[in-house]
C-alpha cells in the first residue's frame, strides 16, 4: 500500500529564454519540380511573372524531352499570388492532372498539382517554405552527385549534354568532350588499399574541378574515369585544355601514408564544330576511343579522335611529347 503524501508544484528553473527562437518559415515560394522525364527532382523556381516551358533554350524552364514543342506552355502568376499555365498550341500537349488544356486558354493551377508536358516529362507544381525548399534541394543533390567526388554523376551528364550543345550553338561555339582515366589505379588500390584509391579520387576530382569553369560540364563517369563537355572554340583549344589538366595533375603528387606518390591520367579527346552533323553518342564513343588509345600508347598522354565531321586538325606536342593525332 503507498503512502498517503501530497503532491508538490515549483516554478521550473527553466524559461523559455533558455530555449532558441526558431525562425518562421518565411513567404511560400513556387516551383516546379520534375516527377519523370529528365532529371527527377529538378527544380525550377518560377520568378517572373510569366515563366515559359518548352524545349529552346530560351525558356525560363528548359526541358529536352524531342515530344516538347519548343515553346510548349507559359505559366502565369497573377497579382493575388495564383497561378495559370497556358498551352501554346504545342504539338503534343499539356495536361493538368490527366486533363488535357484547350489551347491558348489560361487553366488555374493549384500546389500539388501534376502537370505533364509532351508524352514522357511530368512535372509537379508546389509551393514550398525555406525548409520544404532546402529539404527538396538536398534530395537532389543527391540524386545528381557522386557521393565521394562531389561531382556530377553519370546520369546528370548525359541529361544535361543536349541542352548544353544548344546553347553553345547560340554562341557559335563548338563542344569538345573529354574522356579521362586515372593510370594504374588497380595498383595504387592493391598497393595502398582502397582508402588510399579514395583519396586519390577526391584528388584528382578537386584539380579537374579547379580547372573548369562554370559553363563546362563534368562529371565521375563511372570508377576512375571522369568525363567533361567544353563549350569552346576549336579542336585546338580543347587539346590544350586537355593538356593542361594532365601537366596539372603529373605536377601534383598525392600524399599517402605519410609519403607522396605521382599520380597521372589519360585523356581522350573529341570535337564537333558548331553546325557539325553528328549525335552527341557519337562524340562520346569518339572520345572514350581515344582515350583507349592513350592507354594502349603508355598512358600519360592526350589523344585525339579525328572525327569524319570535316573539323581541320593538327598535332600539338605536350611536354612529353604525348599529345597525337587517332583516325577512329
Amino acid at each position: 500500500m503507498d503512502i498517503r503524501c501530497e503532491t508538490q508544484i515549483s516554478l521550473s528553473p527553466v524559461t523559455s529564454e533558455d530555449f532558441p527562437t526558431v525562425p518562421a518559415a518565411g513567404p511560400l515560394m513556387q516551383y516546379l519540380i520534375v516527377v519523370r522525364g529528365g532529371v527527377p527532382g529538378t527544380m525550377f523556381r518560377l520568378v517572373k511573372k510569366v515563366s515559359s516551358l518548352g524545349r529552346a533554350v530560351e525558356n525560363t524552364c528548359q526541358l529536352s524531352d524531342g515530344t516538347i514543342s519548343r515553346r510548349h506552355a507559359v505559366i502565369t502568376i497573377d497579382g493575388q499570388g495564383h497561378a495559370w499555365i497556358t498551352d501554346l498550341g504545342s504539338t503534343n500537349g499539356t495536361f493538368v492532372e490527366g486533363r488535357r488544356l484547350s489551347p491558348n486558354t489560361p487553366t488555374r493551377i493549384r500546389d500539388g498539382n501534376r502537370l505533364q508536358v509532351g508524352d514522357a516529362t511530368l512535372l509537379k507544381f508546389v509551393a514550398l517554405d525555406s525548409c520544404e525548399e532546402d529539404f527538396q534541394r538536398i534530395m537532389y543533390e543527391r540524386a545528381v552527385r557522386d557521393n565521394l567526388t562531389e561531382l556530377y554523376n553519370r546520369g546528370y551528364f548525359l541529361s544535361q549534354v543536349g541542352p548544353l550543345a544548344e546553347l553553345n550553338a547560340m554562341s557559335s561555339l563548338g563542344l569538345a568532350v573529354l574522356m579521362a582515366d586515372i593510370d594504374r589505379f588497380k595498383d595504387i588500390n592493391d598497393t595502398h588499399g582502397h582508402d588510399a584509391g579514395d583519396l586519390v579520387l577526391r584528388k584528382v576530382a578537386a584539380i579537374l574541378r579547379e580547372s573548369t569553369r562554370s559553363e563546362d560540364l563534368l562529371a565521375r563517369y563511372g570508377g576512375e574515369e571522369f568525363i567533361l563537355a567544353l563549350p569552346i572554340g576549336s579542336l585546338e583549344q580543347a587539346m590544350n585544355w586537355a593538356e593542361r589538366l594532365r601537366s596539372a595533375l603529373a605536377a601534383t603528387p598525392v600524399a599517402i601514408d605519410g609519403r607522396s606518390i605521382r599520380v597521372t591520367m589519360s585523356i581522350g579527346v573529341a570535337f564537333r564544330q558548331q553546325g557539325a552533323s553528328g549525335g552527341l553518342s557519337e562524340l562520346i564513343t569518339q572520345a572514350d576511343r581515344a582515350l583507349y588509345e592513350a592507354k594502349r600508347t603508355g598512358r600519360n598522354r592526350v589523344v585525339c579522335a579525328k572525327s569524319a565531321v570535316g573539323t581541320p586538325f593538327g598535332k600539338t606536342e605536350s611536354v612529353d611529347g604525348c599529345v597525337s593525332i587517332l583516325a577512329v
